[in-house]
Parts: structure tokens; C-alpha cells; sequence
């Protein structure tokens, strides 16, 4: 007689370790204090002037991909991705555990970045002096959105979608190449300055080293055990019994 294994094998993600807690907490804390110290010297200031100088640099093609990069990234663009990426794990490649452990990290390491635009309340540069090429105001400018997901969305492809070393180098690579453009697009924008894409890295790695001894530990343990989980999974395999 044929029966299913009664869990599918683990991911074994990074990251099991309690201590991330607590150092997740200070990292989270010194990205605040960053953002709030970025926020007191105001403008005009270095991070200002950055923002002008890349005004001064600015080029029809590099133009059309940062406001792509504006449009695909927005919020609703990375619901969309975060989505269609899960349900193909889930459903096409039937790893459903894979789905939720991708989808839960991305979450975590994007939706920190809510913390500091409410903690720190930085207003955006002013668009008058930037030259900005799209209009976004308000006191959400310190960490940018865009870039933290971008970062959480390589974190998520290294620790969760690559198996071995080789292919987690590869993805980190290029994932830091896409993360470095998106960054550089916001400052291109004239909507970000370079504090705020530099809080993003550190406040969405914040959010993820908090994530991964919860799920590593308490969750993935229990999901594994869930039958719906177990009969949809293409990892789980069937064995006679002598």
C-alpha cells in the first residue's frame, strides 16, 4: 500500500539563530537614528546636493527606465509581483512552502520600511530644486519604498529561491545590480535622497533577520505539517510499504 510521507523535507533556510532578534531590533533602531540625524540637518545639505547634481546628468533613455522602474515598482506593482510569483511556486512548481516562506520574507523586509516613514516623517526633497520628474510629496521620504522592496525582493530570491552557494552568489550579484538601479532611479527622480535609499537596505535586512528565526523556528515547523500543504507539494513522495 502506497501513503504520503507525513511532512515534506525542510527549506533550511539562513537564519536560525534567537541572537537575530535582538541584533535585528538594534539594526532597526540605528536605521531610525540614521533617518532621524538625516532629517535634523534639513536642506539644502549633501544629500540635497546629490539629488541636484543627478538633475544636472539626466538623458532621455535613462529617463524612460527610471520611470519604468517608478511604474512597475509602485505598491500596487509589487503586490502583483510578490503575487504572481507565489502562485507560480504554489501552484505551477507546487511548492507551497516555498511560496509562503518567499512571500513572507519579501513582506517582512518590504513592509518595515512603513516603520520609518512613520517613525522618521521626512519631508521629500523639494521638487523645485531637484527638477523632479514625478510629483510625490508628503513626510514618507525617509526609507524609500521602492528601493526597500527591491532590496527585500533579492533577499528573498538568496536565502529562499537558491539552493546551493554557487547559485546564491550568482543571485546575489545580480540582484545587487538591480537593487543599486532601482536605488539610483529614485535618486534620479529627484524623489529620494541618497539616506533614504540607504535606509532602505539597512531597515528591509532589519525586517528579514527578524522574520527568519520566527519562521525558520516556529513556523515553517508547523506549515510542514499541515496535510493540504503536504498533498500539494511536489516534494512529497510516495512509498511502499514491505
Amino acid at each position: 500500500m502506497k501513503h504520503l510521507t507525513s511532512r515534506i523535507p525542510a527549506l533550511r533556510l539562513p537564519g536560525r539563530s534567537w541572537w537575530l532578534l535582538p541584533g535585528s531590533v538594534i539594526l532597526l533602531v540605528l536605521t531610525l537614528s540614521l533617518g532621524v540625524l538625516a532629517k535634523s540637518f534639513g536642506s539644502p545639505g549633501p544629500d540635497l546636493d546629490a539629488d541636484v547634481g543627478l538633475s544636472h546628468d539626466r538623458s532621455p533613455a535613462l529617463t524612460t527606465i527610471a520611470t519604468i522602474i517608478n511604474g512597475v515598482l509602485s505598491p500596487a506593482g509589487n503586490v502583483v509581483i510578490l503575487a504572481v510569483v507565489c502562485l507560480i511556486l504554489m501552484f505551477l512548481l507546487r511548492r507551497p512552502l516555498t511560496a509562503l516562506a518567499f512571500g513572507s520574507t519579501v513582506a517582512a523586509g518590504w513592509l518595515s520600511s512603513e516603520i520609518g516613514k512613520i517613525t522618521v516623517s521626512r519631508l521629500r526633497p523639494p521638487g523645485s530644486v531637484t527638477h523632479a520628474l514625478i510629483l510625490e510629496n508628503g513626510h514618507d521620504s525617509f526609507p524609500s519604498g521602492h528601493t526597500a522592496f527591491a532590496v527585500a525582493l533579492v533577499w528573498g530570491a538568496v536565502l529562499v529561491l537558491a539552493r546551493t552557494p554557487r547559485q546564491r552568489t550568482v543571485t546575489a550579484v545580480v540582484g545587487g545590480i538591480f537593487a543599486v538601479m532601482v536605488a539610483l532611479s529614485r535618486l534620479y527622480l529627484g524623489v529620494h535622497y541618497p539616506t533614504d535609499v540607504a535606509g532602505s537596505l539597512l531597515i528591509s535586512t532589519a525586517g528579514i533577520l527578524f522574520w527568519l528565526p520566527l519562521w525558520n523556528n516556529l513556523i515553517e515547523p508547523r506549515l510542514s505539517r499541515i496535510s493540504r500543504i503536504n498533498k500539494r507539494s511536489a516534494h512529497t513522495s510516495a512509498h511502499s510499504s514491505p
